[in-house]
């Protein structure tokens, strides 16, 4: 594969190597919050596990029947899911501090697109996280408090997915410069992907942490889950639009949070047994947003494979920086 670059494209100024210690020390962090998450999940499924009444309801961790509940199984699946994407990149990050590149820096620092701001978003992240799954462990419950941490803990992951699309687009062409095409397919699968995961499972908890909310605060279920559903449906509406004008030229690869969605909203509408009414969300809302992710992941396949044909993959047809003269056989 042959990649035409522009002409006196700036390049970064070439500078002995140095650790970062600062990044060094965020991704050291990050990882022992992972840890830790990854443990307080597999007890509390565990612990709940051994009751012999199956359905626990444990609101800090969503086990709540509304009618935007899914069944704790698939929770639980998606989350580890996650954790498994989460170590995968964390391994893969790690491996980058020992690569040196030709511009005098190590990879983590340059250009790998998961930068140190990465890094100290995620350890917040899963800061947050982290006393949501001790109040699981414990079954307590505040109402304001667990709203607050689902929604910080996704406003952090949505900042580290745009520092990541950003610095992929802007490093693109030293990726290609010296050849790091794996790392560019690395970076869509491992960092971009995961990240879509996470903030997946973390956009529909947060709605329906506001829904078991409004449902403690003396609404009724009805109600409460007619506006949980709109308040996804909205924001999968500007998931949409993010997509296909902020981030087009990456909407090609990433797909992960689609399938999350899809799977949720299936588990919802014809396995889980916390329907309590037959309110709008349950009957009519939810089964159409569900119909609509299916066609949309369909046309989105269907978009890759013709793009594929056609050799022009959005991320990398790019006339400002390079264009692909052969088709992408190396990758």
């Amino acid at each position: 594969m042959e990649v035409a670059v522009v002409e006196n494209e700036p390049r970064l100024p070439i500078k002995t190597y140095e650790h970062d210690w600062i990044h060094i020390i965020y991704m050291i962090t990050s990882t022992i919050c992972f840890v830790i998450a990854v443990y307080q999940r597999i007890s509390i499924d565990f612990f709940y596990a051994s009751y012999t009444n199956t359905y626990v309801h444990v609101p800090s961790l969503n086990q709540y029947p509304t009618d935007l509940t899914a069944s704790s199984t698939s929770i639980s699946y998606i989350w580890y899911l996650v954790f498994i994407w989460q170590a995968m990149w964390i391994i893969y990050s790690f491996i980058c501090i020992f690569r040196r590149t030709s511009f005098g820096y190590y990879f983590y620092q340059y250009p790998c697109a998961m930068n140190r701001w990465c890094f100290f978003y995620t350890a917040s992240a899963l800061l947050l996280y982290i006393p949501q799954l001790a109040a699981g462990a414990n079954n307590t419950y505040d109402v304001s408090i667990s709203i607050f941490r689902y929604i910080g803990t996704l406003v952090n992951v949505f900042i580290v997915v745009v520092i990541v699309h950003n610095a992929l687009q802007d490093n693109m062409r030293d990726y290609f410069r010296d050849k790091y095409f794996l790392d560019v397919w690395l970076t869509r699968l491992l960092y971009q992907n995961g990240l879509a995961i996470w903030a997946s499972i973390l956009f529909y908890e947060s709605c329906l942490s506001i829904t078991i909310g409004l449902i403690y605060s003396n609404n009724d279920y009805s109600t409460a889950s007619n506006i949980g559903g709109f308040i996804l449906l909205i924001g999968l509406i500007m998931i949409f639009f993010f997509e296909n004008c902020g981030f087009n030229n990456s909407i090609a690869f990433i797909l992960s949070h689609w399938f999350i969605f899809l799977w949720l909203l299936i588990d919802i509408n014809f396995l889980s047994n916390n329907k309590l009414s037959e309110s709008f969300c349950a009957i009519i809302l939810l089964p159409t947003i569900e119909f609509l992710i299916f066609i949309y992941i369909v046309v989105r396949l269907l978009l890759l494979y013709l793009f594929f044909n056609w050799k022009i993959l959005p991320t990398f047809h790019s006339g400002r920086v390079y264009s692909l003269v052969v088709p992408p056989i190396a990758f």
